[in-house]
């Protein structure tokens, strides 16, 4: 027997309802927003993950799917930024537009260990607004993220926030933190002494135990921001403040890939355990540069749709519901039966029918779990009568109804 590829799963129709209202109340809160969906190819080429997320970073090192004997060196993708920021400028979106508003829902892969809220093949929601570098912006996608949270029913989630800088602010903090690491290099983890050379900022996100308590005990600051970022970041609190949406700044959060300035953001939840991000996002302003598109700076955010369904206070798992449900009796019912059928759809009535041919107590059965609300039986007395027998699922009363009249009669229950 086939079994699915580790790391993946099957989302089977009992779960797919709740998959849908999140993909729907998503749509509906970016639409209010003025976000745009973008859909980018599953496949990629690895040389722009490996320019916008870094050479060092985990995603690029350890858990790129790579296309085996690929001439272009192609992989499946492991995030949605690059791909976004990509088809902004080979579509010329930054010649029609001084800025754009964007949203992705799709999978995303990556070569990972797979446990609880981390699968190989997983799913994001995602937003990327690209063309100002105002700190009103950071608030909107911060507020938006927010928002979502509130649709989808999660409560008693985290927003933590930090500032990164400027390039030049990024280069002072992390020469900073090697001196301040440089006495604790041998009780760092093997990984992380190979990142305090090629790329210290790794170090903050390391999971190791012994790690996370010399990263707490450096008492971080924002000391090392400039003045020019220090009022984007002050400008940003105050105006998530000013809205009412709580966050806590946590100096130590970088998020793991290269491309991040100014603020970084992340949204957790202790449902998950140690996979406790739902999301999270930040500036990138020299991205698109790095991409020949010019000085154009952006933030974007995104969630992981199963960790999502994971923080839920509330899991909605009704099937699609069947309205009629049409059973003939015989097979001389059946023709008629199929010709209802084609005109309830065509009415736009959500309709279904029973084929297997068993017993009216099977098919009844059948109906009931189809969690349809009517039943339209047609026999050999309907047949000879022009009608058919509408029955009522919820209460068990059922009438004979006009074959013609039917489909206005089913408009008006």
């Amino acid at each position: 027997m086939f079994t699915r590829v580790r790391g993946t799963q099957d989302i089977l129709p009992q779960d797919s309802f709740s998959w849908q209202e999140v993909e729907e109340g998503a749509r509906r809160i970016f639409s209010l927003y003025g976000y745009q969906e973008i859909r980018t190819p599953i496949l990629e080429k690895a040389s722009l993950f490996n320019h916008s997320l870094g050479e060092t970073t985990e995603i690029v090192q350890k858990q790129m799917f790579e296309i085996k004997h690929s001439k272009d060196h192609l992989v499946l993708r492991p995030e949605g930024t690059a791909p976004v920021v990509r088809a902004f400028l080979e579509n010329n979106l930054n010649k029609t537009k001084d800025a754009g508003k964007f949203y992705y829902i799709g999978p995303m892969f990556r070569a990972e260990r797979p446990q609880k809220g981390r699968l190989r093949q997983f799913h994001h929601i995602g937003a990327e607004a690209i063309g100002s570098i105002s700190p009103y912006l950071d608030i909107e996608i911060i507020s938006l993220s927010d928002r979502l949270l509130k649709e989808f029913g999660v409560k008693d989630y985290e927003i933590v926030l930090n500032s990164l800088g400027c390039s030049k602010d990024k280069a002072g903090f992390a020469e900073e933190l090697r001196s301040r690491l440089k006495g604790r290099l041998a009780k760092l983890c093997p990984d992380c002494q190979k990142r305090y050379k090629r790329n210290v900022f790794r170090i903050l996100d390391c999971k190791n135990a012994a790690c996370k308590k010399i990263i707490s005990s450096l008492s971080l600051t924002c000391d090392y921001l400039c003045s020019e970022c220090r009022s984007h970041f002050e400008s940003v609190t105050r105006g998530l403040e000013s809205i009412g949406i709580s966050c806590q700044l946590l100096p130590s959060l970088v998020r793991g890939l290269d491309y991040y300035t100014r603020t970084v953001f992340e949204i957790r939840h202790n449902r998950l355990g140690s996979q406790d991000a739902l999301g999270a996002g930040g500036r990138y302003d020299n991205l698109v540069s790095r991409f020949a598109g010019g000085d154009t700076p952006a933030i974007g955010f995104a969630f992981g749709v199963e960790r999502l369904l994971l923080a839920r206070d509330h899991h909605c798992v009704p099937c699609a519901r069947c309205l009629i449900y049409v059973i003939p009796l015989g097979q001389k019912a059946e023709e008629k039966c199929i010709q209802l059928l084609h005109s309830l759809r065509s009415n736009q009535i959500a309709a279904d029918m029973d084929y297997s041919g068993r017993s009216l107590k099977a098919k009844m059965r059948q109906a009931n779990e189809a969690n349809a609300g009517f039943c339209v039986i047609i026999g050999e007395n309907e047949l000879a009568k022009g009608v058919v027998t509408l029955k009522n699922m919820a209460c068990g009363e059922q009438e004979e109804v006009k074959q013609e009249e039917l489909i206005e009669k089913i408009k008006n229950l």
